[in-house]
């Protein structure tokens, strides 16, 4: 475990000594995300999904995490707003605590940890679960905060992203239909390409250095999104009688660090962006201590 983790951590590094060093720049990073999240990622997606039996535990893994980010993104709120009085701020604490890195980085972890046989629940997690209660519940609220609406069509725009599309279509591809031997190699060649990218666009994205102002909310929402969710998955799995190994994915999906997005979500919706990106970066960072620990824990 200890040493799979170092592997995808490096990567981090690399791509953060790269940006450290004026190697790329800001518009660099945006342009492979861009192709990362667009291209490479779907393929990923498609080929964890097209040759899997449909599964009830998928259906449970997506009711679990809706149930539990709900109440977290509840919980958050009514209880962070009486002592967080600037609504940038809320925002953005609400979304770092609820929002996690289950894409860019849980993947990454996800196959660097257990190869392609994680990768179902990973995505089913990510997608069904975090990516579409994200894109509505959460982003609404955030929307209500900072005194924005958002239409139906944006809602719709923000859940038909290309991987959302390439994991409906996993699931719904014929049984009966044999993707020939090159169209295999060749997605999984654009797929491959993925996790090693991932790991260097998350390195790229981590430069902005931590303010002492913002220990305190980095604190909290480490301690919710790091230790509390995670462990609050692991509970409510169990009594699900939810199967060990994917019971193991979704509470590793559940403890990564908050999402690289939420700088973005910040500067969509006039948020407190540098707040965010110290939460993402503090937040990551920490990560690769907790996370070892937990996946330890749950060995």
């Amino acid at each position: 475990m200890t040493g799979t983790l170092f592997e995808a951590f490096l990567l981090i590094g690399i791509g953060f000594v790269a940006r450290l060093f004026g190697l790329v720049e800001e518009k660099d990073n945006r342009i492979i995300s861009r192709l990362v999240f667009n291209v490479t990622l779907p393929f990923l997606v498609f080929l964890a999904m097209f040759d899997q039996q449909p599964s009830y535990v998928y259906v449970k893994i997506t009711m679990v995490t809706w149930v539990l980010l709900g109440v977290f993104t509840a919980a958050t709120y009514y209880l962070s707003k009486r002592f967080i009085k600037d609504p940038k701020k809320l925002g953005v604490f609400i979304l770092t605590s609820v929002g996690g890195n289950t894409a860019f980085l849980g993947y990454a972890v996800i196959q660097s940890l257990t190869g392609n046989k994680g990768m179902p629940v990973a995505v089913v997690y990510d997608q069904f679960g975090n990516g579409l209660f994200i894109y509505t519940v959460l982003l609404v609220l955030i929307a209500y905060l900072a005194n924005k609406s958002i239409g139906f069509k944006g809602l719709l725009s923000g859940v038909l992203t290309p991987p959302f599309i390439a994991l409906l279509a996993g699931l719904l591809f014929p049984a009966s239909i044999h993707l020939p031997e090159y169209a295999i190699k060749a997605f999984s060649l654009l797929g491959g390409a993925t996790t090693p990218m991932m790991m260097i666009v998350v390195g790229m994205s981590l430069a902005s250095p931590v303010k002492i102002s913002s220990l305190p909310l980095l604190g909290m929402t480490s301690v919710i999104k790091l230790a509390l969710l995670p462990a609050a998955m692991y509970l409510l799995t169990l009594a699900l009688h939810i199967p060990a190994f994917p019971m193991k994915i979704a509470v590793v999906q559940s403890a990564m660090p908050a999402m690289m997005t939420s700088v973005i979500f910040a500067q969509i919706y006039d948020l407190d962006e540098s707040l965010a990106a110290q939460i993402v970066f503090g937040s990551t960072c920490i990560s690769f201590f907790s996370l070892p620990l937990i996946w330890t824990l749950l060995k």
